[in-house]
């Protein structure tokens, strides 16, 4: 199953045939990062969970200017293989994988992705956690964010 299917079975309210699918892959630079820092990773895989996906699209997150619109939330295995900027969230202990689909950088797409994630079967996966667009500000001032690398 893709993210294209699996969202539009949740947009139809259709029962989903999968509750997870995977969107990309921790590579090793990542996984070494991550170890020096103490963090656990359950898994190199990278899933998106309905209970995940459902939250990313509700439409109180569109309202407010956070909410990912659906041809975002397909590019998620894009973004996750090659990220604008990568952060590491020192507080949340959390990834952040920011995307710049401008050459100005006006539209920032961020991902957050959680190495220590648990199912409601109680599986223990790495996730995408939740995904917004932001302003480069709330990244670049924030003191608790060490950046990993940057691509360009």
């Amino acid at each position: 199953m893709t993210i294209k299917e699996m969202l539009s079975q949740l947009r139809d309210k259709k029962r989903l045939t999968k509750d997870r699918v995977v969107v990309g892959y921790l590579d090793d630079e990542i996984v070494k990062f991550l170890e020096d820092m103490g963090v656990p990773i359950h898994t190199k895989e990278i899933y998106l969970t309905h209970k995940g996906l459902s939250h990313l699209a509700r439409q109180s997150k569109r309202q407010r200017g956070a909410g990912l619109d659906d041809a975002d939330i397909v590019k998620i295995p894009k973004i996750l293989n090659k990220p604008y900027f990568l952060f590491f969230d020192a507080k949340k202990e959390k990834l952040n994988l920011i995307y710049c689909g401008e050459k100005d950088c006006s539209k920032l797409l961020k991902i957050v992705v959680d190495t220590k994630g648990v199912t409601n079967r109680k599986e223990k996966i790495t996730l995408v956690k939740t995904a917004g667009y932001i302003e480069m500000y709330n990244i670049k001032d924030n003191k608790e964010y060490v950046q990993i690398k940057e691509e360009r």
